[in-house]
């Protein structure tokens, strides 16, 4: 018995020397997010499920995909408005088309971020498809430019972001933790 614990100590930090020589970090994987916080977005939903620590997959009660919401924080913690950050919800329907974009809480002045939802700038970018919504050319609001930027920026920022991760999802082969512990999807 206690050659076989030795002999397992000794494994184990054989395995945590090889994960450090080859700089192998186990995923971090997003919180979970209650359902109350997509329905808005997606009124069928049933299931909300992290992908990594990229994105979130909304499922309805058949298992089929409604769409995706990005949070553009921590991407976008260097975007700034007035105030400093302006972290987005962005929900994107199946199609990869935006649904909504909405401004969580924030430390903007509340007039100017007001401002911004007044003048419509989130419905700006609904039903354009992530390349698109990066492509467009949106003006600042007057009276409410730095905040107005800082959405934008980070609106574009998140989404070109997210392109990429779809991209290496599709390029990448899987790493040694998903072909150890498998895919999220």
């Amino acid at each position: 018995m206690r050659i076989l614990r030795n002999l397992m100590g000794c494994l184990l930090v054989a395995s945590m020397m090889t994960f450090v020589a080859c700089n192998m970090t186990p995923p971090v994987r997003l919180p979970e997010i209650p359902l109350t916080e997509v329905e808005p977005y997606f009124s069928e939903a049933a299931e909300v499920q992290a992908i990594d620590t990229s994105y979130y997959q909304v499922k309805d009660a058949e298992g089929q995909v409604l769409g995706t919401v990005l949070y553009s924080l921590p991407f976008t913690a260097t975007v700034n408005g007035y105030n400093g950050p302006t972290p987005l919800l962005i929900a994107l329907d199946a199609e990869d088309h935006i649904k909504s974009v909405v401004m969580l809480e924030n430390h903007e002045t509340p007039r100017f971020a007001q401002r911004v939802v007044d003048a419509g700038m989130f419905q700006t970018w609904d039903g354009l498809s992530v390349e698109e919504a990066v492509n467009k050319p949106v003006d600042a609001v007057s009276g409410a430019t730095y905040t107005s930027n800082g959405v934008k920026s980070s609106l574009v920022l998140r989404l070109q972001v997210y392109q990429r991760q779809l991209t290496q999802e599709r390029d990448v082969q899987p790493n040694f933790w998903t072909k150890l512990f498998g895919t999220r999807r």
